[in-house]
């Protein structure tokens, strides 16, 4: 009886200060990772360097990336085991999307996703409390 694939994604932050070299270098030994274990890659995005929310292991920014990929349970098990032994790797985290997946209906190609860069919108400047009550009332045409 064969085994059924499940699929996987995983998320990671690389350390910032790997530069471009570094960080396509650690790309393509996590793909390694799993293609040698007998998954297969599904997509990859590339969310480029982004600042963290907060810290993490004396890092404030990072470089995202995720997979979605396919394997055996095996594949997913080996892959979280060495990303843990990996200093680069600041943090990971990987889910389960399906179980009971048949190889044949997988896609062939994988997908290459180079996510565009984010558009924020600057932060409003925080208000005095009292002159937002003030500024409220002057609006509402309350006068003494």
């Amino acid at each position: 009886m064969t085994e059924k694939w499940r699929r996987y994604e995983t998320l990671m932050i690389f350390g910032a200060d790997l530069g471009v070299e570094g960080t396509e270098a650690l790309v393509q030994k996590v793909r390694d990772y799993i293609t040698q274990d007998g998954g297969r890659i599904l997509k990859t995005e590339r969310w480029g360097l982004r600042d963290l929310a907060f810290e993490l292991k004396g890092h404030s920014r990072g470089y995202y990336l995720l997979l979605e990929y396919a394997g055996l349970p095996r594949v997913a098990t080996e892959v979280d085991r060495k990303l843990n032994l990996i200093d680069s790797i600041v943090k990971f985290q990987s889910v389960k999307l399906a179980e009971d997946v048949d190889p044949a209906t997988l896609p062939e190609t994988e997908e290459i996703v180079a996510a565009p860069e984010l558009k924020t919108a600057p932060m409003p400047e925080p208000r005095d409390s009292d002159e937002g009550a003030r500024a409220e009332g002057e609006e509402s045409g309350d006068s003494d």
